[in-house]
């Protein structure tokens, strides 16, 4: 009944669009049809979800991406690692990485509708990334913040171990707090702190921390 509710409420506005115009009931019929089949196609593709049939690797891949609530920040970090999937390698362009590089993935809550997927890179060159990335509908990224990476360099002769901690509200109010630690420190020294929000057209913006 609904269904066909829907239907006779689109023809009808066909009709109003008319403005007056006559056609023949071989028209009308063929606006139906073609209604119809795009409600069957919908919902076939909505039964090829739910059965975890896909066309698309890609398609597949974030709808299938574990869930993770907010808040959320650095010191749960082992529950968040352990709900991380592997990324397929085929899939890495998604997030701007070469096919070579490897990477886990965690769906966060929306934000102003857009997909929010936390990503963790390991390298040689990098011991350990942590990425927020902003999907389009296309799953492909419309802007990322790097929120999370280790790091040793040396200083003036002596081995310093940086790191960035990040602090995630339910509101996506972003704060990253920049650490540093030398070798025989007893504690690291806070080095700078900022803070980013998620702006309407799915962009990373800085604001003012409010002291």
């Amino acid at each position: 009944m609904k269904q066909t509710s829907i239907i006779l409420l689109a023809v009808a506005a066909i009709m109003f669009s008319c403005q007056g115009r006559k056609h023949d009931v071989v028209y009308y019929q063929q606006m139906v049809d073609s209604i119809q089949k795009a409600e069957q196609t919908e919902q076939l593709k909505e039964m090829q979800r739910r059965a975890g049939i896909y066309a698309d690797p890609a398609e597949a891949f974030f709808d299938t991406l574990s869930y993770h609530s907010l808040p959320i920040q650095s010191e749960t970090g082992a529950s968040v690692e352990g709900s991380m999937i592997d990324v397929p390698m085929m899939l890495n362009g998604h997030f701007g990485f070469t096919d070579h590089a490897r990477l886990r993935a965690l769906r966060l809550p929306t934000a102003w509708r857009r997909q929010v997927v936390m990503v963790s890179e390991t390298s040689d060159t990098v011991a350990h990334a942590r990425y927020l990335f902003v999907m389009s509908d296309k799953h492909q990224p419309l802007d990322y913040l790097r929120i999370g990476e280790e790091r040793r360099e040396a200083k003036n002769g002596v081995s310093v171990r940086s790191f960035v901690e990040y602090f995630i509200t339910s509101r996506y109010e972003i704060t990253l707090m920049h650490y540093s630690q030398a070798d025989g420190a007893p504690q690291p020294k806070l080095e700078q702190m900022r803070r980013y929000v998620i702006t309407r057209d799915g962009k990373f913006e800085e604001v003012i921390i409010e002291l």
